[in-house]
């Protein structure tokens, strides 16, 4: 993940992107296993590269292709933005060398692609709330926190995911009594769909969600702060202790922020939510540039524009819908 955001962060391959490609994004777990016309596509393409998927393995890379599935360039580098500049630089030569008849405007006829295949296919609640989920290391000085470092190349920027809540989840948020001062749980699913799969430091890479085993202490409140005829306010306060002993990693933590209703328009229209505390360990996926001991981890929630394509983007741990959505306990 970081290292994509090298190379595409690269003001030279921005605007060769841009100006001579249309970039497309994917997600390789779901491409290499979905049974559809998309997949087989994938697939198809891939298999002209160097990563034919054997026995399942993995097919990442950063594929440069025509529209009628002919592999221009592959490479698996985009934590080098001048080997990835090189791809795109040799991609656009070897278009350019193609008849004017397969470059042209209707070239190619893409007919509509049948049904989707329902396993590998994620789409955001219906109604439901998208939130966005940043996460970033931290130190102390002077006793405040401060942006942490760390040896590893592009762990101190942030980490982003989405957090999923369904219409349902959502309107559970709702309190009892429309009283300022009212207090009562986090509704349970989102407690714990929150902390085992948002909790984490995935600043390096993509580590190891928490088992429901791992979760020590999960307490979270909301309070009516503020109530109007246009909005609700409520504040959430809590805490949350995770920890698996076998992997040696946790994180305690200490959360608040306010969300809003909009009584009018009968949505929430704010989750702004920070949560700070002391992380420590990693597993086999992390390991790499991990800091020593315990130290200080922030991990933030604000809510997505649902119209956004770009924030429909399913969460990392949603690869076991099921799992993280509550309905298959793990």
């Amino acid at each position: 993940m970081a290292g994509r955001a090298f190379a595409f962060a690269d003001p030279r391959i921005i605007h060769l992107a841009k100006n001579s490609f249309i970039p497309v994004t994917a997600d390789d777990w779901y491409q290499r296993r979905r049974q559809d016309d998309e997949g087989t596509f994938f697939r198809s393409v891939a298999e002209q590269g160097p990563r034919k998927g054997v026995g399942g393995a993995t097919r990442q890379g950063i594929y440069t292709l025509t529209a009628d599935g002919t592999l221009l360039e592959f490479k698996n580098a985009g934590q080098n933005a001048d080997a990835t500049l090189d791809q795109l630089t040799r991609a656009l030569k070897k278009w350019n060398s193609l008849p004017a008849s397969r470059r042209q405007p209707g070239a190619v006829t893409v007919r509509e692609h049948g049904k989707l295949d329902a396993n590998y296919t994620r789409t955001p609640p219906k109604n439901g709330l998208i939130v966005k989920v940043f996460g970033r290391i931290l130190d102390r000085k002077d006793q405040e926190f401060c942006r942490g470092t760390c040896e590893f190349a592009g762990g101190m920027k942030a980490s982003r995911d989405f957090l999923w809540i369904t219409a349902t989840e959502a309107d559970a948020m709702l309190p009892p009594k429309l009283e300022v001062g009212t207090e009562y749980p986090l509704p349970p699913a989102i407690a714990r769909r929150l902390a085992r799969f948002h909790l984490l430091d995935n600043t390096r890479g993509e580590p190891r969600f928490w088992k429901r085993a791992d979760v020590r202490d999960l307490d979270l409140k909301l309070t009516v702060a503020a109530v109007t005829p246009e909005h609700l306010t409520l504040r959430l306060s809590g805490v949350a202790s995770l920890e698996n002993l076998r992997e040696h990693r946790g994180y305690d933590a200490r959360l608040g922020g306010t969300i809003r209703y909009d009584r009018i328009a009968k949505v929430f229209d704010r989750f702004d939510v920070a949560c700070v505390g002391d992380h420590w360990g990693d597993d086999s996926f992390t390991d790499s540039g991990a800091r020593p001991g315990k130290t200080p981890l922030g991990v933030a929630f604000t809510l997505a524009d649902a119209t956004v394509p770009g924030n429909r983007v399913s969460p990392q741990a949603a690869r076991d819908l099921d799992i993280y959505m509550g309905q298959r306990d793990q």
